[in-house]
């Protein structure tokens, strides 16, 4: 990852297929009638197929910053603006701009999840 970062803005960008569990405590947890498992930082079915991922985006952009050592800027623009333009979004989201979704995450110093707006109200 930190090679492939030096590519350039825009060449390489971070999603998740994080579960909703993420970031909690929950040892396991039924979804669509399947009983999915955490066990060693993973998600699983009982028989070791990975469900999704345990790891929330914030905890992705802290990764970038504080084991791969990308600047805090480049590990943003690599969770917003760089797959909005991806996906065909780049002149509606990915960037905080007048007429653009009012669709925010704040973090906090630590890179911890402070708060949520979606279309400009707090949830």
């Amino acid at each position: 990852v930190a090679l492939l970062s030096k590519r350039g803005p825009g060449k390489l960008f971070l999603v998740t297929d994080a579960m909703a569990v993420a970031g909690t405590g929950a040892e396991s947890f039924t979804l669509g009638g399947r009983e999915i498992l955490r066990r060693d930082g993973r998600l699983t079915l009982a028989d070791g197929t990975l469900a999704g991922a345990d790891i929330s985006l914030p905890q992705s952009i802290r990764n970038l910053v504080q084991v791969v050592g990308l600047d805090l800027a480049a590990a943003l623009a690599m969770a917003s603006a760089g797959p909005a333009a991806a996906v065909g979004l780049g002149g509606r989201a990915g960037h905080i701009l007048p007429g653009r979704a009012a669709d925010l995450v704040h973090l906090d110093e630590d890179l911890g999840l402070a708060g949520v707006w979606r279309a400009g109200v707090a949830i």
